[in-house]
């Protein structure tokens, strides 16, 4: 537990106690750090009433208004809170009803405490695996839902003129194959950032090359991506990774996403770290190709771009364990065990 929590807990609960004691509280939020969590939530808020975004970030607010979500600041005392954060430090009264989501796919890292999941009511997780893994940690709350953020790529939700916006926006050219690049937090001690970032001009000339970071790598990797020619994806990364030919990853969850989508993937070897797991990069030697230096990144793009089906049969197994059902209505099944605690949300 954060410090944090227990400098909050005790004067947020009485005041908490003492709100109760006037009126009960009927509000449920949910609480936004990062975009990402919205573009998590998203196709789960379609199946509930409209819930209140709350968020201490002027980026996220200014995004969401921009889009009509109703957004207000931290200071609030609701019946419920959801979130795609292990942030219930930021709620911290026993008597808030809590449900947590992953806001990326899986766990490409080791899990944190049991602790950090228990305080949740629920918490929604993206395989009957991805659950079973859990409670060999001391997980009690979590279920299985699926992916909800994959929802309208597998929907094909995405209408033609909303892709040729993104074609556009990013300088995508039709004649050539698209390459989308990620890298994970530099911090992990398994990110791949620094064996590439730098060098995408030397791709420019032959492809489209995206690139997506995790939203706490620095200002100056960024600046560098653009300086190089990359399309840096600064919203949500799916519809990008929807019209890639082909990802290239180190070990960040997005790759969970390509896999869902049927990319071809490259990931890079990277070192052994703290929260590495084994059965993660089983999974990526199964269904990547890999590689451990830049001179072997070109052959690679070639042999997959001529063999989009190799390993495809590897990548529906690992799909299988790491989100059960790719049927477009994993927002609905997350909505269906909100209303199971919240069942005024019911649309």
């Amino acid at each position: 537990m954060v410090f944090s929590y227990y400098l909050r807990k005790y004067p947020y609960s009485l005041i908490y106690g003492l709100l109760k004691l006037l009126r009960a509280p009927r509000e449920t939020v949910f609480y936004c750090r990062e975009l990402q969590d919205w573009d998590a939530f998203e196709p789960v808020q379609k199946h509930l009433k409209p819930i209140t975004v709350v968020t201490n970030k002027a980026h996220v607010r200014k995004h969401l208004k921009n889009l009509n979500i109703k957004t207000k600041g931290m200071l609030c005392f609701p019946k419920a809170v959801i979130m795609a954060r292990h942030s219930c430090y930021k709620f911290p009264s026993d008597d808030i009803i809590k449900i947590g989501m992953r806001h990326g796919p899986y766990h490409f890292k080791k899990m944190t405490r049991a602790e950090n999941y228990n305080q949740f009511d629920r918490y929604l997780m993206t395989s009957k695996d991805d659950v079973a893994e859990g409670v060999k940690t001391g997980i009690s709350c979590a279920v299985a839902v699926g992916y909800p953020k994959l929802d309208p790529a597998l929907n094909h939700d995405y209408g033609s003129e909303y892709l040729k916006q993104l074609r556009g926006f990013a300088g995508m050219k039709a004649d050539r194959p698209t390459l989308l690049f990620s890298a994970t937090w530099l911090g992990s001690g398994m990110s791949a950032l620094l064996y590439w970032y730098d060098r995408l001009n030397l791709l420019t000339d032959k492809f489209n090359v995206l690139v997506t970071l995790h939203p706490w790598i620095g200002e100056e990797y960024r600046a560098k991506v653009k300086q190089r020619g990359a399309y840096l994806i600064e919203t949500n990364h799916i519809p990008f990774i929807y019209l890639a030919d082909l990802v290239i990853g180190d070990t960040s969850s997005l790759l969970a996403e390509a896999c869902a989508l049927d990319k071809p993937i490259i990931t890079w070897q990277t070192g052994t770290a703290r929260r590495s797991l084994e059965k993660i990069d089983k999974i990526l030697r199964d269904i990547s190709l890999r590689i451990s230096n830049w001179d072997e990144l070109e052959p690679a793009i070639e042999r997959l771009l001529h063999e989009p089906e190799l390993l495809r049969k590897a990548r529906a197994e690992a799909n299988q364990l790491m989100f059960d059902e790719l049927d477009g209505r994993a927002g609905e099944r997350a909505a269906s065990e909100i209303i199971k605690l919240l069942p005024e949300l019911r649309p």
